[in-house]
Order: structure tokens, then sequence, then C-alpha cells
């Protein structure tokens, strides 16, 4: 690693993978979350895992576009290291490769990080996270951010957006809210 190069880790789905259509974001964050009142992620058993499987085609899971763009000019920056952190669980290791490579999208990256041991996502996050000496982080989980934003306070998260969160949370001054990866790109590359 260069002494000037800054390390930055992006997410996965609603990053660069949309959410499948007809199907609303909420519905979605609500089936992958435990609701107990702690931060806790539901690995779902074996006919769940099939059902998500079906809906993680890659026809169901388009690219998006706008952030793919960003991406392209951000890893043009010379002093930066990009870096794929996705708490994608196991089960879906065979559907996230197709994409990956339909999408030829391994390129824009110095390495990528998958959640195949099944842990905890925002544990493995935070794992990832130490281990690579990330400065700055891209989630649209805003309840995760929450959590890393506690426990690295030195790290800039950037959160991207969403209807049903935007007004429950008081930020900390470490996670910024943006619009798409162009508003990174643009304010704060």
């Amino acid at each position: 690693m260069n002494k000037a190069s800054i390390r930055i880790g992006f997410d996965f789905d609603k990053v660069f993978a949309d959410y499948p259509p007809l199907i609303p974001s909420k519905v979605i964050n609500y089936l992958y979350k435990k609701h107990n009142h702690k931060l806790s992620y539901r690995i779902p058993g074996r006919f769940e895992q099939k059902i998500r499987v079906l809906s993680h085609h890659t026809f169901f899971r388009p690219p998006i576009k706008r952030n793919i763009e960003a991406l392209k000019k951000i890893t043009k920056e010379k002093d930066l290291e990009i870096f794929l952190i996705s708490s994608r669980f196991q089960f879906l290791k065979e559907r996230t490769e197709k994409w990956l490579n339909k999408n030829n999208f391994k390129k824009y990256f110095k390495e990528l990080y998958f959640n195949f041991e099944n842990q905890q996502p925002h544990l493995f996050k935070d794992d990832i996270i130490n281990k690579l000496k990330i400065k700055k982080y891209i989630d649209d989980d805003l309840h995760l951010l929450m959590y890393l934003a506690q426990k690295h306070p030195e790290i800039d998260f950037y959160w991207i957006e969403n209807n049903f969160d935007k007004d429950k949370f008081d930020l900390p001054s470490t996670i910024i809210p943006i619009k798409d990866l162009e508003e990174f790109c643009n304010k704060y590359i």
C-alpha cells in the first residue's frame, strides 16, 4: 500500500446490485433483520434460502448503472484502493459469482470480500474494515453504519439514503448521507 493511498470500502447490494423490481425495499430489509431490538440479521432456513437464490438471479438483480458509472470514475484516482465488502451469505455464493462475471465487475476492486462464513453482517464488516484499515465506507444499511460508526470514530461512513430510515436517527458526524455514488465521487473524493 502506498503511504498516500486511501482505502475505500463499498457494500454490494443496493450500492451496485439493485433489489428485484416490484418488491419494495422496505419489505426486503424487514425480512433480512431479526426484530429483537438489537442489531441482528436472520440467516434464513432452507426453504427461504431456495426462494432467495431464485430472487438473486441476475435478471432480478440489475446493476445500478449510475453507481457503477461513478465507480469507474473513482477507480481512475491513483491514490485510492477500492474494496468490495458484502455481507451476502454462503448460500448466495454461486449467484454472486454469476452476477460478478456477467457484469465484468471484479476488475474495479483491489479485493472482494463476501460473508461466505455466515457471520452476523455487522460483525463481518467490522472485521474486514479493521483488517483492511478502511478510511471511507459506503453502505445502504443505516443500522449497520450506526454500529460501525460507534466502533470507528476515525472512519468516514457514507449512507446511501432511503426513504424509510430517513427521519429515524440523529446521525453522528461520521455518517454522511448521500443520494448515490455520483455525489460521493463529486463531493468526497
